[in-house]
Formats: structure tokens, C-alpha cells, sequence
């Protein structure tokens, strides 16, 4: 956009007598310097000096944009397009602060007519399809992220913004295969290539096993079952699968899909199945469009560093439950884009996530005087309260995630360990009651069972008891299984 601004910038000159001249000159000046808070209020005269100047008004938006300014962007680029209705500069600033305050299907029309007169704009395409994304017209957001990075191979944005499309477009395939073909064989396929990634091998070899019931030449299962077995100390076995692996080969005579799959036809198998719905054909649609996702990822990191690097990887690590990478991740995307919200509240989660809770407290109580109605913020703040056994004052910060929401489990569950910390087990039982459903470990079932104990209700705490012995069961089954510990041979 810098180009755009020293264009216009200079047109400004031309009418004005020379002290608005040399004040417009600084202005400029100053936007190109960084300094933008700087220039506004420069153009700020200057517009009030010359109400009918739309090129003034062009320069003002671009200011108050670039200093963040977006809702003032917005209204002085409006009054920019009263006066000059056909202003490319105008257009493109208008959408691109509707597309920063968030407001996507307002930022469509000023950024579409900055393409229909000008195809080759990279900002407008890039911004166009930003919001297009954030609208979840991924298929639309994707053609643009494609036309942007020939425009701009050289930008990180286009690339991230491409995988991110392809990466919804394959969600949407699984979603849409969850309903056509639940419990298929290309269903348990995908879902044990997630528990893969999750690094969950028992989950993965059970249902790899599971496809190969149905299909025992389903393309990528004993690929997959081979990476379980290799990484949980079986090259042996590992090696029977890669072997079987290699003799699923497509026959193309018969497998259209696969075979293009296999040639890396991509794009011709999405164009193939648009009409079709099957489990098959959405099975192969996941994929290539993941596959696409990773081709776009590729090219970024082929790239020098940059905060969409970084948002990728620490996004990665975190699916990948590596919440130390991750953290270490996200505080380098904040590094370049500081005091970011979004990325604070992602690592807030990925410290919590790592058990950093000294190092999670600051983060979180910094995002509170900002977000104070945040459920999530709340929740995270009183759990890592429990967590560094400051119970007290955990309660009121787990109460507020409560009231914001009383369906929040996890918040229930950390409130009843709080109360019972405190000394309070009959305040304690109705919440750990609430989060029973959500116990992965037991510790809530504990709980529970020592909140009837100390509130002496005998009968109730022998009850729980019982119920605490079969959760333990079922999470030492689950845990051994999530670790592999269940993995029998090919």
C-alpha cells in the first residue's frame, strides 16, 4: 500500500497554495516514516481547509490505517468516495478497515470494484480474500489466495492464507463424509490420520485397523500403521506395512481417484467429485485438498521468517500436543506483532496447556483488563490459580466463566477443586457433580468422592468411591492405549 500512498500523496499538491503544500508534503512524510499518529493531525487540518479535496481525504484514511485507526479510516474513505466515487485508493482503504474491525461482508463490495478496474491490485485481492475467509466462503477466498500468490509469491500472508483456506475445504469434506459415510472405512481412515498427527498411536492403530476391516487396500492405512508401528518401537512390524503399502498401488484402469491422487491430480479430483456426495469420493477430496494445504505451508517456509512462520508452526505444534513448542512459537509471533490478543489468548493456552503456570499467570492477568467478559479467559485464569494453589483466588475469576456460561464444564471442575481446597465440600459437590461428564482422568470422580467424605455424607461417599475405581479403570485403559501400550502385531 506504500506505493498507492506516495502516489496520491503527491497528486494533493498540485492545487493548493504553497504553506497547504508544504504541510501535505510533511504529512507524507511522515506516513512513509512510520510515523502515522503523527500526520493525522496534519491531513486533519488540511481536510478541514479543503472539504471538496478528495485526495486529502484519500491521504487522511490512509494514515489513520496504517496507525490503526481503522473506524476513522473507514468514514474518511467513505467521504473520499462522495466526492470521487471511482477512487481505486478510496476503495481499497474503505474495504481493507471494514476487513480489520472485522465487519467481512461490508469489506466485499469497495474491494471487489478496486479489482473489476484493476485484476492485478494485490492488496485488494489479498484483503478480498481474507474476507471471503473469515466468512467462510473458503472455496471463493481460496481462488483468491491462489490469483494473490502469483501476484505476490514473495508475500507470507498469501501462502498462510492459502493453507488455511485448503485446510477448511478439507474440513468441510470430513464433515460432510462424518454424515454421508459414518463409520465407513474412509471414515475411520481419516479419523486414525488425526490421532496420528495428535501423536495418539493407539487410537490410530485401532482404527486403521477398523478401515482395513471394511478394506484391507485402502491407499495410505498401512502407511499409516507402519508410522504407528515405528514410532512406538516396532521397525519389524513397521516394515511388513510399508511392504503391503507398496502393493496397494491404484490400478488406473479401474481407480480413477487414486490414481490421480497418486499422480498428484489434485484439483482434477475436487472438479470430479463437486456433484458427487459418496464417502469415497469425499475421502480422496479430503486429501487432496490437504495435500494442497501442505503444498501451500511448504511454500511459506521456504520463505525468510515471519509472523505467519510462526502462527503456522505454533498452530502445528499445539494440534500436534506439543504445547511447549507452541508457546515458544507464539511468543515469537508476538514479538512481531505485539499485544496481539488473539495470539496472547493461544499462548496462554499452550502454557496452560504445558503446565507453565507461573509463566501462564502474567499473560492471563494482562488479557483480563482487556477482556474482563471472556469465558474462556476467566476459566483459564482461576484454573491456573488452583493450579499454583492460590485457590482463594481462583474462585472468583471461575465463578465469572460460570455465570458467563453455566454449561462450561471445565470451569465447574476447577471451581469444585477450589471450594474443596478451601475448605468449602458442599459448595464443592454440585460443581464436581456438573463436570463428571467431561472427567478424562478421574481426578474429578476424586473429588468428588473426598468433597462426601468431608462433608460427612457417608452413604454418598461410598458410592463414589465405587464410581471413582471404575474412572480410574477406564483412564489407565485409555492412557495405555493412547500411549500404544495395546499395539499388537500386523
Amino acid at each position: 500500500m506504500k506505493a498507492i500512498l506516495v502516489v496520491l500523496a503527491a497528486s494533493v499538491l498540485w492545487a493548493q497554495p504553497e504553506d497547504a503544500a508544504a504541510n501535505s508534503q510533511r504529512a507524507r512524510e511522515l506516513v512513509v516514516a512510520g510515523k502515522a499518529e503523527e500526520a493525522i493531525p496534519i491531513y486533519l487540518e488540511l481536510a478541514r481547509e479543503f472539504p471538496d479535496n478528495a485526495a486529502i481525504l484519500v491521504n487522511l484514511s490512509i494514515a489513520e490505517f496504517k496507525a490503526k485507526h481503522y473506524r476513522d479510516a473507514a468514514a474518511h474513505a467513505s467521504a473520499a468516495l462522495r466526492l470521487q466515487p471511482d477512487s481505486p485508493a478510496a476503495n481499497l482503504f474503505l474495504g481493507s478497515s471494514y476487513e480489520e474491525l472485522g465487519e467481512h461482508l461490508l469489506a466485499l463490495p469497495p474491494l471487489e470494484r478496486v479489482l473489476a478496474g484493476n485484476p492485478q491490485e494485490r492488496n485488494a485481492r489479498l484483503m478480498l480474500a481474507e474476507a471471503l475467509f473469515n466468512l467462510e466462503r473458503y472455496e471463493e477466498a481460496a481462488a483468491h489466495f491462489q490469483k494473490a500468490s502469483e501476484l505476490a509469491p514473495e508475500n507470507p500472508k498469501v501462502w498462510y492464507g492459502l493453507g488455511r483456506a485448503f485446510d477448511a475445504l478439507s474440513e468441510n469434506a470430513f464433515r460432510q463424509l462424518e454424515n454421508a459415510g459414518p463409520e465407513s472405512q474412509y471414515w475411520h481412515a481419516l479419523v486414525a490420520d488425526q490421532y496420528l498427527r495428535q501423536r495418539r498411536y493407539g487410537n490410530a492403530f485401532t482404527q486403521y485397523r477398523l478401515a482395513l476391516e471394511v478394506h484391507d487396500t485402502l491407499r495410505g492405512v498401512h502407511a499409516g500403521l507402519a508410522t504407528v508401528y515405528e514410532r512406538t518401537g516396532h521397525p519389524a512390524w513397521a516394515g511388513i506395512e510399508t511392504q503391503r503399502e507398496l502393493q496397494t498401488g491404484p490400478d488406473c484402469n479401474k481407480e480413477g481417484l487414486p490414481c490421480d491422487f497418486a499422480e498428484r491430480r489434485f484439483r482434477e479430483i475436487i472438479q470430479f467429485a463437486r456433484p458427487a456426495t459418496t464417502p469415497e469420493t469425499l475421502y480422496w477430496v479430503y486429501k487432496a485438498y490437504a495435500e494442497m494445504a501442505h503444498g501451500a505451508y511448504s511454500r511459506l517456509s521456504e520463505l525468510p521468517p515471519s509472523l505467519e512462520t510462526h502462527l503456522h508452526k505454533a498452530k502445528t505444534f499445539d494440534d500436534e500436543g506439543l504445547p511447549h513448542e507452541a508457546a515458544a512459537e507464539w511468543r515469537k509471533a508476538l514479538k512481531l506483532l505485539p499485544g496481539d490478543l488473539r495470539i496472547q489468548t493461544a499462548l496462554a493456552w499452550s502454557l496452560f496447556r504445558a503446565h507453565e503456570f507461573s509463566a501462564a499467570l502474567p499473560v492471563l492477568t494482562e488479557l483480563q483488563q482487556k477482556e474482563r467478559d471472556s469465558r474462556e479467559l476467566n476459566f483459564l485464569c482461576g484454573a491456573t490459580l488452583v493450579n499454583l494453589d492460590e485457590p482463594e483466588r481462583a474462585i472468583p475469576p471461575l465463578e465469572a466463566a460460570i455465570r458467563l456460561d453455566e454449561n462450561f464444564l471445565p470451569a465447574h471442575a476447577a471451581l469444585g477443586r477450589a471450594l474443596l481446597q478451601t475448605s468449602r465440600p458442599e459448595a464443592a459437590i454440585p460443581h464436581l457433580k456438573a463436570a463428571l461428564p467431561r472427567d478424562e482422568d478421574a481426578s474429578v470422580h476424586f473429588g468428588l468422592l473426598r468433597a462426601y467424605q468431608l462433608a460427612g455424607r457417608t452413604e454418598q461417599a461410598v458410592q463414589a468411591k465405587v464410581e471413582y475405581q471404575k474412572a480410574l479403570r477406564a483412564a489407565e485403559t485409555k492412557e495405555k492405549l493412547e500411549d500404544g501400550g495395546m499395539i499388537t502385531a500386523p
